[in-house]
Formats: structure tokens, C-alpha cells, sequence
């Protein structure tokens, strides 16, 4: 099993990821009432309207996984477990919810694993919410016809 990283750093980095969440709620809100108040959108600007909605719904859905494991890393913080009991715990909790595919007993992920795509994740949720961000100022600054 691998040593595990220093886990409440894991998780204060990872609860970074609620200001791209709430940026991007912001973001879909915009663009749904730009599609809702400006009926005279030209075809280019209202599709990009649409893009930066469809953006910020995958960005929702990164933001719901950086929050998930941001919380099963906080509950390991108050139970005060770490390295392969953590693991253990986290593939539990994890399992009883559903979420694990795998068997209760199937060998564990080890923190060398779990960690890059734990980091993954919130990197995509930055990489959506920026994207997000520019086809919504994309479809503003687009020439009106």
C-alpha cells in the first residue's frame, strides 16, 4: 500500500473548488437569461450562449465529484484514520452509497492512485468553468445583425 498524502491539505485544496462552482452558477444564469431577454441574438452569439450553458452543466458535474471527495476526506479527518484504514474507509463508505463498481473485497486503490484524479477532477472543473467563461463573453462581444 502506498503512503498516503497529508490528507487536510488534500482536502483544502479541494474545497478550492466551490469559487469555480458558484462563478459557474453564476455564469449559467447569465446565459439563460440572455437566451430568455434578448430574443434579437445572432445565430453564432446564441449558439455560443448554448455552448456556455452545456459548459457550465458538465462543470456542475465536476463540481459534484470535487465536493464528494472533498467530504469523504473530511470525514477521515474526523475519524481521525489515514493511509490504508482511510483507504479502506473511503472504498467502504463509497461502496455502501453505490458508487463503487467493484466488490467490497477487491483490493485497494492505493493514495498514489486516488490522488491524481482526485486533483484531476477539480482541474477539469477549473478547465469547464473557464471555457464556460469565454464562449459567454464570446457570445456577448459577437457582433449583433
Amino acid at each position: 500500500m502506498s503512503q498516503a498524502p497529508d490528507l487536510p491539505m488534500m482536502h483544502l485544496l479541494l474545497r478550492q473548488g466551490r469559487w469555480p462552482a458558484a462563478l459557474s452558477l453564476g455564469l449559467l444564469l447569465v446565459g439563460l437569461l440572455l437566451l430568455g431577454i434578448e430574443p434579437g441574438l445572432a445565430m453564432v452569439a446564441a449558439g455560443l450562449v448554448l455552448l456556455s450553458v452545456a459548459l457550465g452543466m458538465v462543470q456542475a458535474y465536476f463540481a459534484v465529484r470535487v465536493q464528494l471527495d472533498a467530504d469523504l476526506l473530511q470525514l477521515l479527518l474526523r475519524e481521525g484514520l489515514s493511509d490504508e484504514a482511510a483507504a479502506q474507509r473511503v472504498d467502504q463508505a463509497l461502496h455502501v452509497a453505490g458508487l463503487r463498481r467493484q466488490p467490497a473485497g477487491a483490493p485497494l486503490r492505493g493514495w498514489n492512485a486516488r490522488w491524481p484524479g482526485m486533483r484531476g477532477l477539480l482541474l477539469r472543473q477549473y478547465l469547464f468553468t473557464a471555457l464556460q467563461c469565454v464562449a459567454l463573453l464570446l457570445a456577448v462581444l459577437w457582433p449583433q445583425t
